[in-house]
């Protein structure tokens, strides 16, 4: 897969780190002296632990190289990995394994959350949010789209590059390994100024896959622009001109 670009997943940069905000808040750990946050992305959710816990080493490890040369630009006093959570060799255990908005992109999580489970120190804490937005009408359109005879040749399989899960199925694993499990979900309304916004957004995420596989700029264009029709009788304009994006996220921390 073509690696990631940080500018364009950073134009939204105060609506996807909210989550992190969100997540790190409710972790009832008062004083780590290790963290790790897997998917760290460019940076910006790594950024949220350490002005929490300034005292602890806090570690970011992604799959990318260009987020990770972003997130070492823009952070460069933090420690930064270049690997993939699923098959990285971890040495340490650390006292808070967290992770925003990444796992969506990692297979078989019946066999990740044990693994980033295990890596979790004594008293310690796995924290996760993962998108939950499987059934929202730019999702709807992407895989439409993709499946018409223009694009299919190119975009077959992109479907199930991402894992969307529902809270119940996270439980059923977490709870085979921890006795305290917090569980819940949040659907944050992104106020967007256009349906172009929208997928500008999208671009940035879920349709990023799509689009890696069409053979030029101008197929992209096409394809963009396509999605653009499908989405726009699924978010209605409101009465100030612009819309709202509903966007569900799971969360679970799960204590050792």
């Amino acid at each position: 897969m073509i690696d990631w670009n940080p500018s364009q997943y950073l134009k939204f940069v105060k609506e996807r780190t909210q989550p992190s905000i969100d997540l790190a808040a409710r972790i009832e750990i008062q004083d780590p002296s290790s963290v790790i946050d897997i998917g760290c992305g460019p940076g910006n959710s790594t950024a949220i632990l350490r002005s929490k816990w300034p005292g602890a080493k806090i570690t970011g490890l992604d799959s990318s190289p260009n987020m990770i040369e972003r997130a070492k630009a823009d952070y460069p006093e933090a420690e930064w990995i270049a690997g993939d959570a699923t098959s990285f060799t971890f040495r340490n255990k650390y006292d808070i394994v967290f992770s925003n908005a990444a796992l969506q992109w990692m297979p078989d999580h019946e066999v990740l959350l044990p693994r980033l489970y295990d890596i979790v120190a004594a008293n310690g804490a796995l924290a996760v949010q993962v998108p939950a937005d499987f059934e929202s009408p730019i999702r709807r359109a992407v895989i439409s789209v993709s499946k018409e005879a223009r694009w299919s040749k190119y975009t077959e399989g992109c479907d199930h590059l991402l894992n969307y899960r529902t809270a119940p199925y996270y439980y059923d694993i977490l709870s085979a390994l921890s006795a305290k499990v917090d569980l819940w979900e949040t659907s944050y309304y992104h106020i967007l100024s256009s349906h172009s916004d929208l997928v500008e957004w999208y671009k940035g995420t879920g349709m990023r896959p799509f689009l890696e596989r069409l053979p030029d700029d101008s197929s992209k264009k096409s394809f963009e622009q396509e999605v653009l029709e499908g989405c726009r009788n699924g978010y209605e304009v409101r009465r100030d001109g612009k819309l709202l994006y509903p966007f569900k996220r799971v969360f679970f921390v799960a204590y050792k």
